[in-house]
């Protein structure tokens, strides 16, 4: 919004645009730049370009990890590998990993009948991984 507002040559009052993302928020912005406002609008709007980027970057990186992952415990394990490990008697299924075998199940039973060993390996967070 506030890019596309910015980017059709209309002027955008600084305190307005201080309004919407915060004093706190745009304080260092304003300090970067010595105080000149247009400066610190500019620096602001191509950090969230930049972030924007960085959050394409870190996504397929994410997908990657995930599927090196899961294709290396289910030559090990199995295809079904994340839900029988988190079965009764599965390899999760103690006290060290109670953390784990919950958020794997909370993820199967999110997914309900359009269950696939797929999905769930997509419905796991990237902390998940680590």
């Amino acid at each position: 919004m506030i890019l596309n507002y910015a980017s059709r040559n209309q002027e955008m009052r600084y305190t307005d645009f201080e309004n919407i993302m915060t004093q706190a928020r745009m304080g260092r912005y304003l300090t970067a730049c010595g105080g000149n406002t247009r400066k610190a609008m500019t620096m602001y709007r191509k950090n969230l370009q930049l972030s924007q980027e960085l959050f394409t970057v870190i996504s397929c990186f994410e997908i990657a990890l995930r599927n090196a992952i899961d294709q290396h415990y289910a030559g090990t394990f199995g295809n079904d590998w994340l839900r029988n490990a988190a079965a009764p008697g599965g390899i999760f299924d103690n006290s060290q990993c109670r953390m784990t075998k919950t958020t794997i199940n909370d993820a199967i039973q999110k997914l309900n009948h359009s269950y696939t060993h797929c999905k769930l390996v997509a419905e796991l967070g990237f902390g998940f991984w680590r």
